[in-house]
Parts: structure tokens; C-alpha cells; sequence
């Protein structure tokens, strides 16, 4: 038997094994770029596969052959390379101290880009104090007041001309206000606490989330660095609550994230991205409430952080929860379904037993990616290096920009999340390459490439369900009459 012919004979056909089910995969995906680029490799393949079976049975591919033994030591050492592990950082299982390089401040909400915009009135002695301490603010603030506020001053606009996505748009928006009261965010424990092991309560906990909407569950203890210090956002006219201080001796959070749909993702900036963006945080409303209203029923306090209320910074929990990393956009990044996630948190006393944060490789591979970055269209995500403020480094989002880009379309855009590697479906191919990317520090570079070269840049493409097509001459042709201007009372309407 030849055996280094045959070798090679399988590798090839690994080779071709894998470019078949990849443009299965993408077909079925409906990414077109990347299933041509298969079926194209795959052809390569069966051509090369066949020419090796000649040569070898007319006896010309030999083991005595330097090609051959070139051959299945370049193909194979680069299979082996992909997989075995290194270039893994275990400092990245430190959650969030990782980031932190100096003294870290809790942040205020009254600085959070929405709030500013939807809390700050001209005219109101809220306005007058927070202009006062930071005046280089104000002006760009009062452009995007005057664009209509953080979606503008039509939601949907850049898809006006689809009545039926923008009132199914509009018609999601209303939920979390509903149940953003104190009464309900906060309910008043009913029992007593009952004699539970933290071991047995934590899993009954994390069940009873994913039963009620959540995909995602994890435990962190509450830092308070990661409580806000000051309330910013004004929903129930209750403008005597800004700048009020926000205290917490919640030990615990129950973080919990419910998955996007990449399909109406990948319509961003456009109304399908945003009708997604609202089911979830609709979600993540009702999953916080009800984890919150079960909590006071077993005779815990808890408190749920949602839309329309947060007392807490999510991303930074949900990393010391041990559910991913921060990505270059600033978003969470989960492994199972990369940033197409929204989070909600419940904090609790309830004796839990914490998570332990990951180590996914996201940070190593959004240093070799950008890909968000380079497809932002207000470019609000930088390219370079990480940047040190209040004592974290990490890449940082320009806020101020990218609420400019969302005013003036009138959407929650979306792009960064849908074109982020990590967002594709959790198919075979792409399960496998998250396995790599975990492991491999190699991985991580090729596939940062590869992604470039058999996705491209995603434009002009429909990815999006059929039923809420948002491109002119697909279903009513009707313009949407833009609603009439909120008064102040009706704020927590307002994306």
C-alpha cells in the first residue's frame, strides 16, 4: 500500500468534504458570494481529487515522491495548526478586571447618550444644571433633539414609504413602558425565604429564566462599579428622580439574553432590524419582570433592569456572568450567538452561586476583524487600538456619532451586530469554526480573513423574511403619515 498517496488522497478529499457542506450551508443561508466560492473550491477539489487517483493508479504518485511527501506535510500541518490550542489568554477569564488598568468610577446615567437626549429638556432646571457642567455637550445634543431624538423625529423613516413594517415597528415600541414603574420593577417580597440550598435555588433560577424567554443565563456578583451612580432616565414625568443617587446592596444579578433573528438583522438599518431590536427588548421586559415578581414571591428582594428601567450597566455583568466577551462595537459577544443578543439583569439577595467569566478568543480576534468597524456607516467604531477611560481599556464606541446615523434613518441600525462573524447561524460549519476560534490563536487570523474573503461586505442583498420586505414596490406603496410630536408626558413612548 502507498501510503503517502493515500494520504494525500483523503486530505484532498477532506479538503472537498468540507467545501460541499460549507456551500450546503451557505445556500441554505441564502448567502450567495459564499456558496459560489464553495461550490467553485469544491469543484477545484473533485478536479485535483480525480487527477490524483489517475496519477496514483498509473503509478506515477508515489511515497518515493518529494511532491507527495511535500504535499501531505504542508496540508496536514496546517489542519493540525488550526486545531491544536494556543494563543489562549487566561487573563480573560478575570470578567471584567481584565479591562481595568486604573481607578474605575461608577458611571452616571445621566451621561448615557439617551438619556441626555430624551431626559433634557430646554427650559426645564435639568437642562440649565447638566449644560452647566458639561456645556461642550450641549450643542450636539440640541442637533439631535432638533433631528427628532435618538430615532428621529419619524420612526422608521427610511422606510416611510412601508406602512406595514412601521406600524408593526410603532406597535412594539410601547411594552416596556408599561412595566417600567417602580411598582413593578421593584415588587415587594411576599414570604419569607425558604430553606434552599444556594446549589438547588441557582438552577432552579437559571430553568425558570430560559422557561420564561430567556436563551441565555448566567450569575454574576453585583459590582457595584457596575451600578449606575445617578438616575438619568425619565419615563413617568417623574422629573424630580434625575440626577437622584442609585444605591444597591443586591449581592447577585441574574443576567439573561434572549437571541436575535440574524435574517431581520441582517435588513439593518432598515425597519425589520429595528421591529427585531424592540421583540427583544420586549422580551427581556417581560423575562426581568416575572424573574423579579417569582423572586418577592419566594421572599427575595430582586429588581428587574430592562428598557425602560436600568439601575445597572448589563454588558459588564453579563461578561462577569461567564455569557462572553466585549467585542470591538462595545456589544457583548456570546459564543453561541455572538452579539445578535439583547440583555436584561435582575438583581437579587436570593444566595446564588456566581458563574465564572470565559475565554472565547473575542478579544484577539476583533484586533485581526474590524469588520464592524470598516461597515459602520457613521464610522463610530474605531479601527485602532484600544483607548484607557475611567480606568478601562478597551475599544470605545462613539456614541455621539452613531445616535446621529440612528436620528437621521430613523432605525435602531444594527449593522455591526449582523456583520460580525460571530453572528452567523449556529450551522455545522460555523459551530466548527467557533470551536477553532476558541482554541486557536491561528484560527482566529484565518478565519478573521476568510470571512472577509467568502461574505464580502453583505450589500445588496435581501436576507431578510419575505413577509416584511422593506424595498419599494414590495407590498403597500401607502406613505406612512408621520405621527404627531410627543408631549413631555409621553417621553417613555419615544425610542
Amino acid at each position: 500500500m502507498d501510503w503517502g498517496a493515500l494520504v494525500l488522497v483523503m486530505l484532498v478529499g477532506l479538503i472537498g468534504f468540507s467545501s460541499m457542506v460549507f456551500t450546503i450551508c451557505s445556500w441554505h443561508e441564502r448567502e450567495k458570494r459564499a456558496a459560489a466560492i464553495g461550490a467553485v473550491l469544491l469543484a477545484i477539489c473533485l478536479l485535483v481529487e480525480a487527477a490524483l487517483i489517475v496519477l496514483w493508479r498509473q503509478g506515477w504518485l508515489t511515497t518515493n515522491s518529494l511532491a507527495v511527501y511535500i504535499a501531505d506535510g504542508v496540508l496536514a500541518g496546517v489542519m493540525i495548526a488550526l486545531i491544536i490550542p494556543f494563543g489562549r489568554n487566561s487573563d480573560h477569564k478575570l470578567g471584567t478586571a481584565y479591562y481595568k488598568v486604573g481607578e474605575v468610577q461608577r458611571y452616571d446615567e445621566r451621561d448615557n447618550i439617551f438619556s441626555r437626549i430624551r431626559s433634557l429638556r430646554p427650559g426645564t432646571w435639568s437642562y440649565e444644571e447638566y449644560y452647566q457642567r458639561h456645556p461642550q455637550r450641549k450643542a450636539p445634543d440640541d442637533l439631535r433633539r432638533d433631528l427628532g431624538g435618538a430615532m428621529g423625529e419619524v420612526v422608521g423613516k427610511i422606510d416611510l414609504h412601508n406602512h406595514l413594517n412601521l406600524a408593526a415597528l410603532r406597535g412594539l415600541i410601547p411594552l416596556p413602558m408599561l412595566f417600567g414603574n417602580p411598582e413593578v420593577v421593584k415588587p415587594r417580597p411576599i414570604n419569607q425565604p425558604g430553606q434552599v440550598a444556594p446549589q438547588e435555588l441557582t438552577l432552579y433560577i437559571k430553568g425558570l429564566a430560559k422557561y420564561l424567554g430567556a436563551d441565555l443565563v448566567g450569575v454574576a456578583r453585583l459590582d457595584p462599579r457596575w451600578i449606575y451612580s445617578n438616575k438619568g432616565g425619565i419615563f413617568f414625568n417623574n422629573d424630580q428622580d434625575w440626577g437622584k443617587p442609585i444605591e444597591s446592596d443586591h449581592p447577585f444579578a441574574v443576567v439573561m439574553a434572549t437571541e436575535m433573528d440574524r435574517e431581520m438583522l441582517m435588513t439593518g438599518a432598515h425597519t425589520p432590524a429595528s421591529i427585531e431590536t424592540y421583540r427583544n427588548y420586549n422580551l427581556g421586559t417581560a423575562v426581568s419582570i416575572q424573574l423579579a415578581a417569582c423572586l418577592a414571591e419566594m421572599g427575595y428582594r430582586a429588581t428587574a433592569n430592562h428598557l425602560r428601567h436600568y439601575e445597572v450597566m448589563c454588558v459588564p455583568l453579563a461578561i462577569d456572568a461567564g455569557l462572553g466577551e466585549l467585542g470591538r462595537h462595545g456589544y457583548l459577544v456570546t459564543k453561541e450567538f455572538g452579539p445578535r443578543v439583547r440583555l436584561s439583569v435582575v438583581t437579587t439577595d436570593a444566595p446564588l452561586i456566581p458563574d465564572n467569566p470565559v475565554d472565547i478568543g473575542v478579544q484577539h480576534f476583533c484586533e485581526h476583524c474590524q469588520k464592524c468597524a470598516h461597515l459602520c456607516p457613521s464610522k463610530s467604531i474605531p479601527t485602532g487600538e484600544k483607548t484607557v477611560a475611567n480606568g478601562l481599556r478597551r475599544w470605545y464606541l462613539d456614541a455621539g456619532s452613531c445616535s446621529t446615523w440612528w436620528a437621521k434613518v430613523g432605525s435602531a441600525c444594527s449593522i455591526c451586530m449582523a456583520v460580525c462573524p460571530w453572528s452567523h447561524p449556529n450551522t455545522l460549519i460555523h459551530r466548527a469554526s467557533k470551536y477553532l476560534i476558541v482554541r486557536s490563536a491561528l484560527a482566529r487570523r484565518v478565519l478573521a480573513w476568510a470571512d472577509d474573503f467568502f461574505y464580502g461586505n453583505y450589500k445588496g442583498d435581501w436576507y431578510g423574511p419575505e413577509w416584511c420586505d422593506y424595498r419599494r414596490g414590495k407590498g403597500s406603496q401607502t406613505e406612512m403619515v408621520p405621527p404627531p410630536v410627543s408631549s413631555p408626558g409621553d417621553r417613555g413612548l419615544i425610542p
